[in-house]
């Protein structure tokens, strides 16, 4: 048999291995006839491809180094070192092709991903979409999709959010709803991600997957809906759903740590050892392979807030100086979380020192303002107003925010400072007027200013300012109001003359009298309701008698309408006549049972039966039982005897 025709049998056999994924034997077959055709490349070719089906990246990065001298095998190589996280040494691989092939661009454009070169990754799958014609054309949809996801996340929404079609994949549904979360449209995102799952399921099912491997399938987007349920507020529901991804312990390590840190960010302060513990898992050295480095920092930021709020200070500090040397770009959440600390370990001084030589070297505006606002609020706690003003008025244009021009109006007019509050509110007025904003945020400013000048009773400037109102908004009644109130002080032709521009009043259901003796002037708080109603008849004796309330008379139970009520009802028991004082053998008046056994100051004389028996019997005062009917029942105040129980 010649050694064409043993190739050509080898190959057809290799072919059938392949479309039944028998790799193992097809690395065993090609080690079989390797020695027999040293000179045929696609052989050992084929033992590298198999080696990479196999997962066994390392094994067949070496086996191309042993045969390089041969053949440079420049695509498998590239590939081996992308997968073993050797971006950088792969692009440059790739770079080096003069005549790059299509797989060479589309092994490029998965680097500039993962190297988070977005831009340059965005271009690159545009320019292969237009060139290719094949069937993976929805693949490289979803890769766009994502590479569009990343670049929102970043701010950059120029680009257009792709429509999605019947013929979608999950993948790129998944992907689309990705971009709506970063462009803040939770509820579409959410609604998307639910047809994702439903798409995965119906998709896995007819490949005949297990359920297994279509949960893992659905770990990210189940991860990505819970996140929507946690931005939306629902975080019961958040909660739940992280909880079952968890459950069923997925081999994603990407979408565990990310479910792991969400749920120590809703646990906050409570669970602290379930947080614990999900922290740990977010800790793995393979994890920075699979997050992108923003996921990575906010991870770390986590890790430091856990330990501030369980009061782990030391850990918090050694995370912080970690971080601050890793990722410079978080100086400012750091410089935060320090002043927390200082402050928590009552050094409020250092706290502020801290924000303060942080604040005037700042150049970032946002951070800048952040760590200002902070400042300031502890400024104010220890009631240093001052310092507060300064660091305020240090912010450049953030000065001009409407939040900011309010606090600094309040803090000047603390300090008895006028000029100042009326210059800032001047300045911001012009610096608006530049940008030629909407005039919502001028009417704001002149409303408050006028109202200013009214209380520091300044009327002339105050009528400039609601002369300019009343230009912007010549509807509304309440500003001319105010402006002819203003004008009434200093000028009362110009009063007048507005006045005309009032509406008519309609008085024909108003009661005159009833307004004039309303002590209108007074204030609506300290007004007098009217007994009298406007637009009722009659006198007033009449409207009191109409106002007044019959009650219903409760009689007690045994009333008896022929027999007259006792006249001693309104006195108290024990003055009535009937009333007889309970016997006490201890009483005050007896003084028995006081003393030494056998001894008493009393003569026993007195306590004789014979001297008892001579005395005459006092008469008591009898009722007519008809004149006490109330008492009928109780027979001289005696008491009922208590039940025996059965």
């Amino acid at each position: 048999m010649s050694k064409i025709s043993i190739l050509n049998s080898v190959f057809s056999e290799i072919e059938k291995l392949d479309s039944a994924e028998e790799y193992k034997r097809i690395i065993k077959l090609v080690e079989k006839h390797i020695p027999q055709f040293p000179e045929e490349l696609s052989l050992v070719q084929s033992k590298v491809v198999c080696l990479i089906h196999l997962n066994q990246i390392e094994d067949a990065y070496n086996y191309i180094l042993k045969n390089e001298e041969s053949q440079k095998f420049t695509f498998e190589k590239a590939y081996c070192l992308y997968r073993l996280n050797r971006s950088e040494e792969s692009l440059e691989l790739i770079n080096e092709e003069p005549n790059p092939a299509h797989s060479f661009k589309e092994l490029k454009a998965q680097i500039l991903y993962k190297l988070e070169r977005y831009n340059e990754c965005f271009d690159m799958y545009r320019d292969i979409i237009k060139q290719s014609k094949d069937s993976f054309a929805n693949e490289r949809e979803s890769n766009l999709t994502a590479v569009i996801s990343q670049l929102s996340k970043l701010g950059d929404n120029k680009y257009d959010i792709p429509t999605v079609k019947q013929h979608n994949t999950y993948e790129f549904m998944y992907n689309i709803a990705c971009v709506l979360i970063e462009r803040r449209e939770i509820e579409k995102a959410q609604e998307l991600l639910d047809q994702a799952a439903k798409s995965c399921r119906n998709t896995l099912e007819e490949e005949e997957a297990t359920e297994e491997e279509i949960q893992e399938e659905l770990t990210a987007i189940k991860v990505q809906g819970a996140y929507c349920l946690q931005k939306l507020g629902r975080d019961k529901e958040a909660q739940a759903e992280y909880t079952d991804v968890l459950k069923y312990k997925p081999k994603d390590i990407g979408s565990l740590a990310i479910a792991s840190n969400n749920l120590v960010v809703l646990n906050r302060e409570h669970n602290v050892f379930d947080s614990k513990k999900k922290l740990k898992s977010t800790l793995s050295d393979e994890l920075t392979q699979k997050l992108n480095t923003w996921q990575l920092k906010r991870v770390m930021l986590n890790h430091c807030r856990f330990a501030l709020i369980t009061n782990q200070l030391d850990q918090c500090t050694q995370l912080c100086n970690n971080i601050e040397n890793k990722y410079p770009d978080l100086i400012e959440d750091i410089i935060l979380l320090k002043a927390v600390m200082l402050w928590r370990q009552n050094k409020n001084s250092e706290a502020i020192d801290l924000l303060k030589k942080f604040v005037y070297k700042q150049e970032n505006p946002t951070a800048k303002l952040n760590c200002t606002l902070v400042a300031v609020k502890l400024l104010l706690l220890q009631n240093n107003s001052n310092e507060a003003i300064t660091l305020l008025e240090n912010l450049g244009e953030f000065k001009y925010k409407l939040g900011i021009v309010s606090t600094l109006v309040t803090l000047y007019l603390n300090v008895d400072n006028f000029k100042a509050a009326s210059d800032l509110f001047n300045d911001t007025l012009s610096w608006y007027s530049q940008k030629e904003v909407d005039n919502s945020k001028i009417t704001i400013l002149l409303k408050q200013l006028a109202k200013l000048h009214l209380r520091e009773q300044d009327p002339k400037e105050a009528a400039k300012r609601l002369t300019r109102l009343l230009e912007l908004n010549p509807n509304n009644k309440k500003f001319l109001a105010q402006l002819i109130i203003a004008y009434t002080q200093f000028d009362p032709e110009k009063a007048q003359m507005y006045s005309k521009q009032l509406p008519p009043l309609d008085l024909q259901d108003t009661d005159i009298d009833s307004l004039e003796n309303t002590n209108w002037m007074m204030g609506s708080k300290l007004i007098k309701k009217s007994t009298l109603k406007p637009d009722f008849a009659g006198s007033k004796t009449e409207v009191e008698k109409k106002r007044k309330k019959k009650r219903k008379i409760i009689l007690p139970k045994n009333f008896n309408p022929d027999v007259p009520p006792n006249p001693e009802r309104w006195l108290p028991r024990h003055e009535r006549t009937g009333y007889r004082k309970k016997k006490d053998r201890r009483s005050k008046e007896t003084g028995i049972g006081k003393g030494t056994q056998g001894a008493s100051n009393v003569s026993s004389e007195q306590f004789n039966i014979k001297n008892i028996a001579a005395q005459p019997k006092p008469q008591t005062a009898q009722m007519p039982s008809e004149n006490a009917p109330r008492l009928q029942h109780r027979k001289g105040g005696q008491y009922k005897k208590k039940k025996k129980g059965k």
